[in-house]
């Protein structure tokens, strides 16, 4: 059922027990039969706002969650929302930007290693003196790439981690976190 027609259905119950609670009103009759319906009116509209709160409301916190965890810097953190409504297709909307920061943010981390590399080469063929304008910008560059680098490694992304200046597979990693400990002498094979 769509969210549609969960507020068309939630908008017709509440203006059919209206309309039915205002026909006893209207039509005199025993104290106790009035009372009886105003309880059963009142009952139905806990009752439906206990199920808006659950088929919205809570689907919807969740759909937050998430974001605000992407937000965070969390790309991990995907929206378990598993619905055909339109709070479902939210949820993947969410998931599906997650999984494209992360191949971005990924692309962005391939290339610096690339970028990183050709400075190194291009440094050592200049042969600049350590004080001169070359040398300083070749120094500023690298600096730059390592802060773009810093940026990239500070998210955390979903089955994937960059440590040791690799890319692993979060299946290659340890319970610890850390590439087969976190020892310098990582085995793990790259992505």
């Amino acid at each position: 059922m769509s969210l549609h027609s969960k507020a068309l259905s939630f908008f017709a119950l509440t203006v059919l027990l209206t309309l039915l609670a205002a026909v006893f009103a209207l039509r005199g009759g025993p104290p106790a039969a009035a009372a009886a319906v105003l309880a059963l009116l009142l009952c139905a509209e806990a009752a439906a706002l206990l199920v808006f709160r659950a088929q919205v409301l809570k689907p919807l916190a969740e759909v937050q969650g998430a974001t605000r965890q992407m937000t965070d810097g969390h790309l991990d953190h995907l929206s378990r929302i598993q619905r055909k409504d339109e709070i479902g297709r939210l949820g993947e909307t969410v998931n599906d930007l997650a999984v494209n920061m992360q191949e971005v943010l990924l692309f962005v981390w391939n290339h610096s290693q690339e970028s990183r590399e050709l400075l190194e080469r291009a440094a050592q063929r200049a042969d600049a003196p350590p004080d001169s304008e070359l040398a300083e910008d070749f120094e500023k560059l690298r600096e730059e790439n390592e802060s773009l680098k810093d940026i990239v490694t500070s998210f955390s992304y979903f089955e994937i981690r960059l440590e040791h200046e690799r890319m692993l597979a979060e299946s290659d990693c340890g319970k610890d976190g850390r590439c087969c400990g976190g020892g310098a002498a990582c085995t793990c094979p790259t992505v």
